[in-house]
C-alpha cells in the first residue's frame, strides 16, 4: 500500500468513521436518558406504592392505639418517619442522612423516596422509603456502552472495507500506469541507446552554424529522454539489483553531472557556479548517487528561467543545489516526494524525481532539507 493510498484510507475513515460516532453517541446518549427516565419513574411508582403502605399503617396504629405501638416492618424496603420539623420519630433506615430538598434520588447503593403527609398521624409528617439499588440504570448504561463499541467496530471494518472498494479503480490505474512504464522504458532502451551512440560519433565541430544549432536541440532532447530513462529503470529494477557501494568522491560526480548537462543550461542561457569549500565522501551506490544529482540538476534546469543562475555549493557533511526558478509553496513541499506529483503541466516528466530521491536517501539514512519561496526559487540541500 502506497504512501498516498494510506493517507487517503485514513482520511476518508477519520471523516466517516467521526461523524458516524458521533450519530451513534447522539443515539446512544438519548437513548439512556430515555431508558434512565423510565427506571426512575417505575421506581418512584414502586416506592410511592410503599409509601402509601406506611401511611397506612400508621394511620391504623394511630386510630387503634394501644399501650405498645410497634412500628411497620417491610422485607422489600426501609422506611422512616419524621415530624414536621424532620426531626425522626422512628427509622429502620441504613443511612440516616437523608437529603429532604430533594422528593427522590439516588446515594451509594440506595434509592430514596420521601412523601409528605397529611394530617399528621402519630405526629408523622415525612415519610422516608429506602430500597436498595438493584442497579439497572448502571446496567443500561454498561449494555448500552458495550453494543456502541460493538457497532463502533462494526462500522469501522464495514468502512475500511467500503474505502477499498472506492479506492480499487484508483489502485487499478496506478498498477496499469506502472505496468505502461515498465513496458514503455524497456522500449525505449535500444532507441536511446541508438541516438545517444549516434550523436557522440558526430564531430559538432565540422557542422555549420544552423546544422549545428538543430544538432544542440538534438541532443538537448535526447539527453532529456536519457534522464527520464533512467528514473523509469531505476523505478523498476531497485527492488532487484542489488546495492554496490563504495567510499565516493561526490565533489568528482557533481563535477561530471554538471559537465553532462552542459548542453541544457547553454539551452536556457543558466550559468552554473560550484562552491567547493571541502570535499565530500559518501559510502554510497555510484548509480544511486547519481540518480540524486541528476534529479537534483535536471528539476533545477527544468523549473528555473531563462538566463538565471545556478549556484552548487559542497562541504564535508553536504551538498547544496539552488536556483532563481518559479520555488515552491509550502503545500506543494509537503507532497513534493509523492510519486506522480507534478506542479506545473507544461513541463515535461512523470513526477517521480523526487520520489526517487526519497527512496534513495531513506536508504541510506540520509538528509533532505527543502527551501523554496513562490517566483524566488528553491534551495535542496543533501547531508549526511
Amino acid at each position: 500500500m502506497s504512501k498516498a493510498e494510506r493517507k487517503s484510507i485514513i482520511s476518508i475513515l477519520a471523516i466517516y468513521l467521526t461523524s458516524t460516532i458521533l450519530l451513534v453517541a447522539t443515539l446512544a446518549f438519548n437513548y439512556y436518558h430515555y431508558k434512565k427516565e423510565q427506571i426512575q419513574e417505575k421506581e418512584q411508582t414502586i416506592m410511592n406504592q410503599n409509601s402509601k403502605s406506611v401511611l397506612f399503617k400508621i394511620q391504623n396504629l394511630h386510630n387503634n392505639k394501644t399501650v405498645d405501638i410497634i412500628y411497620p416492618r417491610f422485607k422489600e424496603f426501609n422506611s422512616a418517619i419524621f415530624d414536621i420539623e424532620r426531626n425522626l420519630i422512628f427509622s429502620t433506615l441504613e443511612k440516616q442522612d437523608i437529603d429532604f430538598d430533594k422528593k427522590f434520588y439516588h446515594k451509594d447503593d440506595y434509592i430514596y423516596y420521601i412523601e409528605e403527609t397529611t394530617p399528621y398521624y402519630l405526629g408523622t409528617a415525612y415519610i422516608v422509603i429506602e430500597m436498595k439499588n438493584k442497579g439497572m440504570i448502571s446496567s443500561v448504561s454498561n449494555n448500552l456502552v458495550i453494543l456502541t463499541l460493538i457497532i463502533i467496530f462494526i462500522i469501522t471494518i464495514t468502512s475500511l472495507f467500503l474505502v477499498k472498494l472506492i479506492l480499487k479503480p484508483i489502485r487499478d490505474n496506478l498498477k496499469l500506469m506502472d505496468r505502461f512504464i515498465k513496458d514503455t522504458t524497456h522500449e525505449l532502451n535500444t532507441p536511446i541507446s541508438t541516438i545517444l551512440t549516434n550523436i557522440e560519433l558526430i564531430d559538432s565541430t565540422k557542422l555549420d552554424i544552423k546544422v549545428e544549432k538543430k544538432f544542440n536541440r538534438i541532443k538537448t532532447a535526447s539527453l532529456t529522454i536519457s534522464n527520464i530513462y533512467e528514473d523509469l529503470a531505476f523505478l523498476i529494477l531497485k527492488h532487484t539489483v542489488s546495492s554496490q557501494n563504495e567510499l565516493l568522491n561526490i565533489n568528482n560526480i557533481i563535477r561530471q553531472r554538471v559537465e553532462y548537462f552542459n548542453i541544457l543550461f547553454k539551452s536556457k542561457n543558466i550559468t552554473v557556479d560550484i562552491d567547493e569549500k571541502d570535499t565530500l565522501f559518501l559510502n554510497i551506490d555510484n548509480k544511486k548517487v547519481t540518480r540524486i544529482i541528476d534529479n537534483l540538476i535536471s528539476n533545477a534546469i527544468k523549473y528555473t528561467k531563462k538566463q538565471t543562475h545556478i549556484q552548487i555549493n559542497i562541504d564535508e557533511n553536504s551538498f547544496q543545489i539552488c536556483d532563481q526558478g518559479y520555488g515552491m509553496s509550502k503545500e506543494q513541499i509537503s507532497k513534493v516526494f509523492e510519486r506522480y506529483s507534478r506542479f506545473d503541466n507544461t513541463q515535461g516528466g512523470f513526477g517521480i524525481g523526487y520520489n526517487i530521491i526519497y527512496t534513495i536517501i531513506n536508504e541510506y539514512n540520509l538528509n533532505i532539507k527543502i527551501d523554496s519561496k513562490l517566483n524566488e526559487g528553491t534551495c535542496v540541500t543533501l547531508s549526511k
